[in-house]
């Protein structure tokens, strides 16, 4: 790991982007990269919460008997048993 970060290093000092680091340019198109990055995450999420279920109705509430639930049932009463451990005499 360290010496990806050696190489890392190096190879930004040999491409002469260390004296670019000097520069304010540099600053302001990482910005606007990061922005554009929140923008595109941003929509992709709102995508993703506003889009139907699928088999649901397009407002997105679901009837009582709809959607993943309808095949559970309630568990048993008893949830516990007792282990019927048979004596053993020697």
């Amino acid at each position: 790991m360290k010496l990806a970060g050696v190489i890392v290093l190096l190879s930004l000092y040999v491409h002469g982007v260390s004296a670019g680091l000097e520069d304010g340019k540099l600053c302001y198109i990482l910005d606007a990269v990061l922005v554009l990055y929140g923008i595109v995450l941003t929509v992709l999420y709102f995508r993703l919460r506003m889009r139907p279920e699928r088999g649901g109705k397009p407002g997105g509430s679901a009837g009582a008997g709809d959607g993943i639930y309808q095949d559970l049932t309630p568990r048993a009463q008893d949830t516990y048993e007792s282990i019927q451990v048979p004596n053993k005499k020697a």
